[in-house]
């Protein structure tokens, strides 16, 4: 079983930069020009260190060098502070996207030895390449891990929220407030006691990555490259969340598909009726995302131009034979893998290859964008998903099985930036 443990943190000297303006969202989530655009709200913001070029993965090995050359010159200046070894309780404060609900995340940020998949550290989703390797060169140039991967635990007795309840009756040791209005507030533990009250409470959970598979697959690749139990590479950063956590909200990642032939989409509501029941609807996006049942396998809604449709799954379970042979039954009746098997692939020509290959399928948690892209013309057909449950994430997790990549979309993200945790 993994060990999850205290580390020597290194944190913004916020006597000499306003955090609000140095931190950033993680690496993945950061387009087009939206380094650049952070960079000028504030020259120290923790994206130059983060993304090495404007688009990580073309990345030279000298944008490399000079991020970790950066990240030695902002602590030499005393921009950057040194912990003593700690855990870190990080709270997230957050409107739910589409309502009025304010919400509070807690989860504890400590160091979790990295090992093989397997009954202590288990994925959910599948991971690409080119991730992977931009991430590999940053972390052999930096020897720092620059933001925490989101981890949850099972937390059966609620005895990791209760001590996160007891941290934060404390002064934090740190907050900023995001572009999104989202608050961000850090509290370090170094009692002794407290300390080993973590420890303990954390020996033996399970975590189920949520977010930051790259990183965690490529800390281990890093860690199988540097060999030594004793160095820090035996480890990576992780917040890790109770499953029970009122604040823990995942959100739909909608599918919006192009470059797909005319004679496939204008035949297809007549073909998905001989499995699912189409019911034309004349919802907006944000009522149509919301009309899609939320009893029921299979229950999807699609847009096309100029009308949308609800689809529900005819005789459920029954259509599993045509399913992927060697999946689980909890991977084969997600409602993201029915759509990506049945729609996708055996109406659309959407299969494997084509999605990873990337030119087909966009993703976005914005049904208005998913339902615009297609009125404008530019994809054939958005499908509107609902969320996938905790359990369920659980449910494919523990068979073994790997859900489509962006099945999830665990809101809010974590920002990068408020702790980072050097190897050396």
């Amino acid at each position: 079983m993994a060990q999850f443990l205290s580390f020597r943190g290194l944190r913004y000297n916020t006597e000499k930069v306003e955090l609000s303006r140095v931190l950033c969202p993680p690496y993945d989530v950061i387009k087009g020009a939206a380094r650049d655009e952070l960079l000028a709200k504030d020259a120290h913001n923790i994206v130059a260190i983060e993304l090495a070029a404007r688009y990580g993965e073309n990345a030279t090995p000298e944008q490399y060098a000079a991020s970790a050359a950066l990240l030695e010159q902002w602590t030499q200046e005393g921009l950057f502070l040194r912990d003593d070894a700690s855990y870190y309780v990080y709270e997230q404060q957050f409107l739910v996207p589409g309502t009025s609900d304010s919400l509070r995340r807690r989860g504890v940020i400590g160091a979790l030895t990295v090992e093989e998949f397997g009954s202590g550290v288990l994925p959910h989703e599948h991971t690409l390449s080119g991730p992977k390797a931009d991430r590999l060169n940053l972390l052999r140039a930096l020897r720092t891990n620059t933001s925490p991967i989101f981890g949850l635990v099972a937390d059966e007795d609620g005895w990791i929220v209760r001590l996160i309840e007891d941290v934060i009756l404390d002064h934090p040791v740190c907050a900023a407030t995001d572009a999104e209005g989202i608050t961000h507030t850090l509290w370090k533990v170094t009692d002794d006691e407290m300390v080993n009250a973590f420890e303990a409470a954390f020996e033996n959970e399970a975590v189920l990555i949520a977010d930051g598979h790259h990183r965690y697959e490529t800390a281990l690749n890093y860690f199988k490259e540097t060999g030594s139990q004793a160095d820090g590479a035996s480890s990576v950063m992780m917040m890790c969340v109770s499953t029970s956590d009122a604040g823990l909200v995942v959100l739909p990642t909608h599918r919006v598909v192009k470059n797909v032939e005319e004679a496939r989409l204008a035949g297809l509501v007549s073909r998905l009726s001989q499995l699912f029941e189409v019911t034309p609807t004349q919802h907006g996006p944000v009522e149509l995302a919301a009309a899609i049942p939320s009893e029921g396998t299979g229950q999807i809604a699609m847009h096309l131009k100029g009308q949308s449709y609800l689809l529900s799954l005819k005789n459920g379970l029954r259509h599993l034979e045509s399913m992927e042979s060697g999946r689980s039954e909890a991977y084969n009746t997600l409602d993201v893998s029915l759509l990506h098997r049945l729609i996708l692939e055996n109406e659309l020509g959407v299969g494997q290859q084509e999605l990873a290959a990337g030119q087909h399928v966009l993703y976005t948690i914005d049904a208005e964008e998913a339902v615009r892209k297609v009125e404008a013309g530019e994809a054939g057909a958005a499908f509107l998903l609902r969320p996938t449950p905790v359990d369920q994430v659980q449910a494919v997790a523990a068979s073994g099985d790997k859900m489509p990549q962006k099945s999830t979309y665990f809101y809010p993200k974590l920002m990068t930036g408020l702790v980072l945790r050097p190897l050396d």
